[in-house]
């Protein structure tokens, strides 16, 4: 009986340690893995050709027909789909890069079907949709369905057409189909839990190519009152990952992506992404030229413009409008320009021409990381190991494309000092510039220090209706004028934010021409700004 009982007691302890181990394996995969890939999944196939078609001249459901084609085809053939439109006018610099640059030739094409016949054999079927309303999910449905089918997202009213030219298998129906659907149906069926597509259904053609390039679970909701599918998939997503896109808000929005170790990348006007992907992501050197002079008694401003997180507007417009990147008077004084990490791997040659048209010389263009690092997420909210793998790679970022400093948007924390522990002690990274969410410049360009690095909060704005050109040129003058020169004192250092949306580059122009008749005011570039506290209030 001892020998019985001994042996039932070894069949008890053998099956209960083996269901705590496979209960125990089952949270685990319900927990975050480590993301080990990189960022951003590039086209691997190497460009040769493009064929151009004009969105203006085709219909909503071609255009979302061919931008699903065009994504289809990424990693397939040397001949690619590039897309042009009226109301993003940079796509045109950048093509004609890639043709003078790079070697890519390009022909128009006008008809949408054309590109169908072409591109033919790669197309296993189509996947339907129905628009009944702008919003209707539908669409993005059959956008997540057809990047894990190979095949093409049709909108019900093409679907004669589409079989007349030989595309004749119906891979999967969307219609009628709810926002949660593709969560529910295809999460866990071969789409890639890194990188999401947050994208209203009623755009037609955006980031829809890198969608299905990189088989993206693509989704939207439209209530910001309800983030039950937003909490779904950012829980589901591994360790500090990305949405590239945009909901239905800013903060909160942002904020519930922090909570799960998610950035946004505001990209939910970004076209091509499957083209520009496709070149490499090599090392830069910025063209800075920090000279410093040795003088006590003055009054230390620097410009940096915003919004350099928006992935679209950098691609878009930034880069050619006279209003921004593509001003006149862009050279006639020093100025900071902040970038997102984004497009260095998704638009490498755009990165590059931003570089290589800085000026340098007596006036200086510099650049930094745009908020809050590899995307747009408030560091207080960011779970402490997934803040851990965000600093890793943007430290290596910062290394190869020879920048300093990360501009950092956040709620309330300019204070909290181990928070800024996690980014300055990476060798590459030598201080922040903080923002405040509710206004930018709520702490009053207070600075602090961690690891003697200094984070450094915007003291000014020119901001349509928070502070003027006027209003700005007197509130530094009356600095000066009641003796902040002392340059071993914070408070002779000014960091402006500039407010790309209701501020331009002749705005800024007119307050450096006023600022400049002050003989004590200097205008510096954010590098130079920073070792100037460093060197002299180094702490």
């Amino acid at each position: 009986m001892k020998n019985n009982k001994y042996f039932k007691l070894k069949i008890f302890v053998f099956l209960s340690l083996f269901f705590f181990l496979l209960f125990s394996s089952t949270v685990i995969t319900k927990t975050k893995a480590p993301n080990n890939t990189p960022y951003y999944i590039k086209n691997t196939m190497a460009v040769k050709k493009l064929y151009v078609i004009s969105q203006d001249k085709i219909n909503t459901y071609e255009r979302t027909m061919i931008a699903t084609l065009q994504g289809l085809i990424s990693n397939k053939s040397s001949s690619q789909i590039y897309t042009l439109s009226s109301t993003e006018p940079d796509y045109e610099i950048w093509l004609k890069d890639l043709n003078n640059n790079y070697g890519v030739a390009y022909e128009f094409i006008d008809d949408p079907f054309e590109l169908i016949n072409i591109f033919k054999k790669y197309i296993s079927g189509y996947v339907l949709y129905n628009k009944k309303s702008p919003m209707d999910p539908s669409i993005n449905n059959a956008c997540s369905l057809a990047s894990l089918k190979e095949s093409i997202a049709i909108d019900e009213s093409l679907e004669t057409k589409i079989k007349s030219y030989g595309i004749k298998t119906l891979v999967g129906d969307c219609r009628n189909t709810n926002k949660f659907w593709a969560y529910d149906n295809l999460w866990n069926s071969g789409l890639n839990h890194s990188t999401v597509i947050q994208l209203s259904p009623d755009k037609d053609t955006s980031l829809r190519d890198y969608g299905i390039m990189t088989k993206s679970l693509v989704f939207y909701e439209e209530d910001i009152h309800d983030k039950s599918l937003r909490d779904k998939v950012f829980s589901s997503m591994e360790k500090d990952s990305i949405a590239l896109g945009w909901g239905p808000d800013e903060h909160e929005n942002v904020t519930i992506a922090s909570n799960h170790g998610v950035s946004v990348i505001a990209a939910d006007w970004s076209y091509n992404l499957t083209v520009l992907s496709s070149f490499p992501s090599t090392p830069l050197t910025q063209k800075s030229n920090t000279e410093l002079s040795i003088e006590k008694d003055v009054h230390y401003v620097t410009f940096i413009m915003s919004d350099g997180d928006n992935q679209q507007w950098n691609l878009g417009s930034n880069y050619g409008s006279n209003k921004w990147y593509g001003s006149p008077y862009r050279g006639n004084f020093n100025m900071g320009w902040s970038m997102s990490p984004s497009l260095y791997y998704l638009a490498p040659t755009v990165f590059n021409m931003y570089y290589k048209s800085a000026n340098t010389g007596k006036a200086n263009d510099y650049f930094i990381v745009a908020p809050s690092g590899n995307g747009y997420m408030y560091p207080s909210k960011f779970p402490k190991d997934d803040l851990l793998l965000n600093v890793d790679k943007l430290n290596n970022y910062m290394k190869n494309v020879d920048e300093k400093y990360v501009a950092i948007l956040d709620d309330d924390s300019l204070d909290n000092l181990s928070l800024w522990d996690n980014y300055t002690s990476k060798s590459n990274i030598q201080g922040l510039f903080y923002l405040n969410y509710s206004k930018n410049n709520s702490y009053n360009g207070k600075i602090v220090w961690s690891n003697n690095k200094p984070i450094v909060s915007s003291r000014d704005l020119l901001w349509s209706g928070l502070e003027d050109e006027g209003t700005l040129v007197k509130n530094i003058n009356d600095r000066v004028n009641s003796g902040e020169t002392n340059i071993n004192s914070p408070n002779a250092y000014t960091f402006v934010y500039v407010h790309a949306w209701s501020k331009d580059m002749t705005v800024v122009e007119n307050v450096v021409s006023k600022l400049k008749e002050n003989p004590k005011v200097r205008v510096v570039t954010p590098d130079t700004f920073m070792t100037l506290i460093k060197r002299n209030l180094s702490k």
